[in-house]
């Protein structure tokens, strides 16, 4: 199938509803129906309700059924073209932008269909990280009254990624609700090849357990936090990137939706070689990924 690379192949390509249709019935069906019930292939499309209809079971289903777009009042269209600017924006692109762009009539509706793509997102299988890999911990946001220590009440954000000399690899982000030593290496063992990994951080006591666990780890010489700066190169260039990309696409968000936010940032940053074609992949994420309704969305814990 052929992606749109440029935003006038989109409107060539997808002129209207009908052809973003058929478009994704070829990429959630590409042998033709499947019935999500019995698993029966082969239906008759039901022409009046764009429905398909099981041969088998006789089940009705649309095609946006059970996918990120599930029982959605937004023109697939518009959906489209959030699949094409989450893929193509390297920079990505705030709900209020997009709802400029699009003339959708709020901005929640905006920032909910963009978030249900990022949730789809989630739902891509992370690389694991193997060779000399850099372990690091940060903290993200401003300063909220009443918290006191290391982050003053900022959210955690770990990070592992492969050092390949002059360039990184691949990377995980995940927001962390401490900095502890349990929640870091559980971390990190979650990240990486243990037998194929050699880990290095800094001489924070946090990650000891890490050789406890059977993997090759290296703490950097010389304390913890700013004093080891250049001893973890990559990890503090992802960091900056990452701050960077926050303030200047979304002016900051909130602390309970930044894990998304981190899976945008993680799935660009591991398929930079790659961003000519991330329309197909975007989308077959949120083809995959199950629905994710708003009230889902917003009762979400903070990390």
């Amino acid at each position: 199938m052929r992606f749109p690379r440029t935003l006038i192949e989109f409107q060539d390509q997808f002129p209207d509803d009908a052809h973003c249709w058929a478009y994704l019935r070829r990429a959630r069906w590409p042998h033709g129906f499947e019935c999500p019930r019995c698993g029966g292939r082969g239906g008759h499309f039901l022409a009046n309700r764009w429905l398909e209809q099981c041969r088998s079971c006789r089940y009705q289903s649309s095609v946006t059924a059970g996918t990120v777009f599930h029982g959605t009042r937004v023109s697939l269209r518009v959906w489209f073209l959030g699949v094409f600017f989450l893929a193509r924006h390297k920079k990505g692109i705030s709900a209020l932008q997009f709802q400029k762009d699009t003339g959708l009539g709020s901005y929640q509706t905006a920032w909910t269909l963009l978030h249900k793509l990022r949730s789809g997102l989630s739902a891509l299988p992370a690389p694991l990280l193997a060779g000399h890999i850099e372990a690091d911990e940060t903290y993200i946001g401003g300063y909220r009254k009443g918290w006191n220590g290391r982050g003053a009440g900022k959210v955690g954000v770990a990070i592992a990624v492969e050092h390949r000399g002059h360039t990184a690899g691949f990377v995980r982000l995940a927001v962390i609700p401490r900095a502890t030593s349990a929640v870091l290496t559980s971390f990190v063992h979650g990240s990486i090849v243990p037998e194929a990994a050699t880990v290095h951080t800094d001489a924070w006591a946090a990650y000891k357990a890490l050789s406890k666990m059977g993997i090759d780890h290296r703490p950097r010489k010389g304390g913890h936090g700013r004093h080891v700066e250049d001893g973890l190169p990559w990890a503090h260039t992802v960091f900056g990137n990452l701050k960077t990309w926050l303030r200047g696409a979304y002016h900051g968000v909130s602390p309970k939706h930044l894990q998304r936010y981190l899976n945008e940032f993680q799935f660009r940053f591991n398929e930079r070689w790659n961003e000519e074609d991330l329309f197909s992949p975007v989308l077959h994420a949120a083809i995959t990924a199950e629905p994710f309704p708003y009230r889902r969305l917003t009762a979400e814990p903070t990390g």
